[in-house]
């Protein structure tokens, strides 16, 4: 976990909460935040704000992810009476793929 802590701030973010079921990472510069899943692979969540409306990053998307640890992500409701915060995953097979992505998204902020 703390190669990934040194990958985050490589690309200008910072930790800014954790919790067991996620944590979260601000960039430094736009203050946007994602949110790091603590699962077998590289699971990474982005604000719906900024992928809605973008056809590549809504394509490239795996599913919306749905958790009260999103708590900077804006909330619908999902499956229960209450509204839930959520976001978009994206998984990545390596570090590298992280990093490429982070990079990426820091042009679309």
């Amino acid at each position: 976990m703390q190669n990934l802590h040194t990958l985050f701030k490589e690309n200008n973010f910072k930790l800014t909460n954790e919790t067991s079921k996620a944590t979260e990472y601000e960039n430094i510069e736009s203050k946007e935040v994602v949110y790091l899943l603590p699962n077998n692979e590289l699971t990474l969540v982005v604000n719906p704000k900024v992928v809605e409306g973008n056809e590549d990053l809504e394509e490239k998307a795996e599913k919306k992810y749905h958790s009260t640890a999103l708590r900077c992500f804006p909330k619908r409701k999902h499956t229960g009476k209450t509204l839930m915060n959520y976001g978009y995953s994206f998984t990545f097979q390596s570090n590298e793929e992280l990093s490429s992505f982070l990079v990426r998204l820091l042009v679309m902020y």
